[in-house]
């Protein structure tokens, strides 16, 4: 009886102790989802104004100490609008996680140099915002600096599977702050000799609320489960924060993805078959390998290089090679190729290569990257473009996507460095002439006009009078007027018109060497993709040591090595 008796009593203590822990789990959810107002939630900011370059090195290296835990800080930039005109940006905002945030009034510094300028160009520290990436491009047009490792808090929020929008926001919505978006503040003069207290507020919580969201997200995304609300932290994460985070760096962030995904789930709940975007370039994601790794012989048997199935072939039906083996494809060459294999140079196309992402090793899918873009080297001399399959290799779409964008950078401090645009507004390609347009066009209209859908005669007027004004020898429209008309020349090519790339690697070629030019990009893909899965004895230097053989053997003339810069 004492036991049948106890089982009740037993199950009323479990009821009321789950009970209780919803209770208790309501409640610090509920309270998780109050909202106070900025100068209410964050009354605990230490802000700091700089106005003078004195103050600059003691404020960056305090705020340079307290964000070595996280390796992040908030990132925010203001600027007044004169009639429609942006001016340079007046304020830089820097805020990190424990509340120390400096405001750099950039108007009354006039320049960003030494370790302000150091801390915005340091990759291993993220610049955490929304859209920083327009920030960063003022940046550089109003103070040549070049903001690296900016990274746009959207991209954490979509990833952990919140929904995205803008600052206010989100910040109402992740930490229940909400922030001053009043016109009056956010159009406000930042060029004042003296910021109100509310300006301050509102600069100092933009850049704050992004770096507490930042660091929420991400201790959020490795400390999950129910009770990761009442039980400390696992914070080891930070010291490899690269993983998660370097594939945002420097990436916009694009809002119409999202409402496309949403679009193609609407129509398959609706029973309606998904819109199919269409694409560009609907082969360049490749399935099946690139490399297929068969081996091309000398004629003694010596090993040349691994080739694909389709070139080891053409070689077998022209009755230039013959089949050694089959598994793997081994040709033999009849005739003494141009060149041997020498040294490293030669070894590395010697070597089998891997079909998977060159920098996170992704192998189901991938894209050709060429690692110097075709804009450049369509116009090396012939003796660098022999060989380039050492800069081909193969990325899965996100890395590509974000590599090309990379790459833009790059692009733009040639185009300072050699005075090559990258738009040339006065000098384009082909120009079309607007009074030649302007006759086709009443010429087809007059011309292809059916009896259904005649043109009224005040319109017929208008159009015959603009082709009889450029042919003062006819006094009526013809047939054959209308069909000379019809086919007058509209676009011209301009003679004058010279790409950027051109001019890049004429600059290279008359200065530097086109060398240069090559392992400038190489260098800049290890750096920005810092790839982990690059093929054996891939190296900067590859052309420059390849040509040193040809040199070496005497293969090469006096005006190659010029035009190389050996």
């Amino acid at each position: 009886m004492t036991i049948l008796a106890f089982v009740p009593n037993m199950k009323l203590l479990l009821t009321t102790a789950v009970i209780t822990f919803a209770g208790l789990l309501y409640l610090v959810m509920k309270s998780k989802r109050k909202t106070k107002s900025a100068v209410d939630a964050l009354n605990y900011l230490d802000i700091k104004i700089i106005s003078s370059e004195d103050q600059v090195d003691d404020a960056v290296a305090e705020i340079q100490r307290r964000s070595s835990a996280y390796h992040a800080i908030g990132f925010d930039c203001e600027w007044v609008t004169d009639n429609g005109h942006r001016q340079p940006v007046a304020l830089l905002q820097l805020s990190t996680y424990d509340g120390f945030c400096l405001l750099f009034r950039l108007n009354k510094l006039k320049l960003i140099t030494g370790s302000l300028k150091e801390l915005l160009e340091d990759d291993s520290l993220y610049k955490v915002g929304v859209t920083p990436g327009n920030d960063a491009k003022y940046l550089q047009h109003d103070y040549s600096v070049t903001l690296k490792s900016s990274l746009d808090i959207r991209h954490l929020v979509d990833f952990c599977g919140y929904d995205d929008g803008g600052l206010a926001a989100l910040s109402a919505s992740l930490l229940g702050v909400v922030l001053d978006k009043s016109w009056r503040v956010r159009c406000s003069d930042w060029e004042a000799d003296e910021l109100t207290t509310r300006q301050v507020n509102y600069a100092a919580a933009d850049a704050h609320v992004a770096i507490k969201m930042f660091v929420n997200l991400v201790n959020g995304y490795y400390n999950k489960g129910i009770l990761s609300y009442l039980r400390k932290s696992d914070s080891s994460h930070w010291d490899n924060i690269n993983d998660l985070c370097w594939k945002y760096a420097d990436m916009c962030y694009k809002t119409k993805q999202k409402s496309k995904r949403n679009e193609n789930s609407t129509n398959k709940t609706e029973g309606k078959s998904p819109k199919v975007m269409s694409k560009r370039y609907p082969h360049a994601t490749r399935s099946k390998p690139l490399y297929h790794n068969c081996f091309l012989q000398a004629p003694d048997g010596e090993l040349l290089c691994t080739c694909d199935t389709k070139k080891a072939f053409w070689y077998i039906d022209k009755g230039l090679a013959e089949k050694i083996s089959t598994d793997p494809l081994t040709v033999r060459l009849k005739f003494e190729p141009a060149g041997r294999s020498v040294g490293d140079v030669g070894k590395y196309y010697q070597l089998k290569k891997e079909n998977k992402c060159v920098v996170c090793g992704q192998d189901n899918s991938y894209i050709r990257k060429n690692i110097v873009p075709r804009e450049y080297r369509k116009y090396f001399p012939e003796i660098v473009k022999d060989r380039s399959s050492h800069d081909v290799l193969l990325l899965c779409g996100g890395c590509h996507q974000r590599s090309n964008m990379l790459d833009q950078r790059v692009r733009e401090r040639l185009a300072e460095l050699c005075d090559a645009p990258l738009v040339l507004l006065s000098k384009t390609k082909y120009t079309e002439d607007a009074d030649c347009k302007k006759i086709r066009s009443a010429a087809r209209a007059l011309l292809y006009q059916s009896v259904k859908h005649a043109l009224p005669e005040r319109r017929r007027a208008e159009l015959e009078a603009v082709l009889l004004q450029h042919y003062p020898d006819h006094d009526t429209i013809t047939t054959e007027l209308l069909q000379e008309a019809a086919n007058v020349q509209v676009i011209y090519e301009n003679t004058d018109y010279e790409s950027h790339g051109h001019k890049v690697v004429n600059y290279y070629l008359q200065h530097s060497g086109i060398l240069a030019l090559e392992e400038l990009w190489r260098e800049h893909f290890l750096a920005s993709m810092r790839p982990r899965y690059m093929p054996e004895l891939w190296s900067v230097k590859h052309n420059e040591e390849r040509l040193r053989i040809k040199l070496n053997e005497g293969r090469l003339s006096e005006q190659d090595m010029k035009l190389c810069g050996l």
